[in-house]
């Protein structure tokens, strides 16, 4: 139920995401800034370490963690670059709802994949839960965001675009019942984490970095992921104080 309940407030951060892209564009890219810090700072700080601990239990060793981690950002990387090329293989894509939607549903499959994260940690520990989900819910802001952008381009959104919206909210409850639901043991659930730091580092590194600074190309998006970095930072050592 624990898992459950953080993968709900996932959903709640996509439709804030949703609403902020809708009505504060004008400071996107310090939101976008500051997720990719909470990403970075998850991954190094809690995801990567508890993970490692956590496989041991099952004879896998760090550096088959670490190989995995390096997996799961390739295969983030080559899925969006397929996507790209498959809709844009010129990179001369205009403003097409059509293309928008179709990567929706790249940010929709993620969505499930956070899901998954959130429940697998929090199956692992009640701390370790927590702080995915925080660095989770923090990047799901940016998932509903994006989403909005993708399906309007930046223009007026219809009904059949927030439908998107609501799909990729649902999409991490989706993903942490199906774990829950398998009660996998914690060795192969850290399997699953060590495959979600890559993706948090694509993400970061190579979506939501370079997005802000396209946005916004001065100093405050950098100061954006440092505050990011910070918080997941403070964050994890209340926690493990706490927990």
């Amino acid at each position: 139920m624990r898992a459950i309940l953080l993968t709900g407030f996932a959903a709640l951060s996509t439709l804030f995401g949703g609403w902020l892209a809708l009505r504060a564009r004008k400071h996107i890219h310090l939101l976008l800034g500051f997720g990719a810090g909470v990403l970075l700072g998850a991954t190094f700080f809690d995801l990567l370490p508890e993970a490692i601990e956590a496989a041991g239990q099952g004879g896998w060793t760090s550096r088959e963690i670490l190989a995995l981690t390096v997996v799961g950002f390739l295969i983030f990387y080559i899925g969006q670059r397929f996507l790209a090329l498959q809709h844009c293989p010129h990179n001369d894509c205009g403003p097409d709802r059509h293309v928008g939607r179709m990567s929706a549903l790249g940010l929709i499959a993620h969505s499930s994949i956070d899901g998954a994260s959130i429940a697998a940690s929090t199956m692992i520990s009640w701390r370790m839960g927590l702080i995915v989900a925080v660095g989770i819910i923090v990047h799901d802001i940016t998932d509903g965001l994006n989403t909005i952008l993708l399906v309007t381009r930046e223009g007026s959104a219809s009904r059949k675009d927030l439908v998107f919206l609501v799909a990729d909210a649902i999409a991490p409850i989706v993903g942490g019942i199906v774990v829950v639901l398998s009660a996998l043991p914690s060795h192969h659930l850290a399997l699953i984490l060590g495959v979600t730091s890559g993706f948090f580092l694509f993400t970061a590194t190579g979506d939501l970095l370079p997005d802000a600074h396209r946005r916004s190309p001065g100093f405050g998006v950098s100061a954006a992921a440092l505050g990011g970095v910070l918080f997941i930072g403070i964050a994890v050592r209340l926690a493990s104080i706490s927990f």
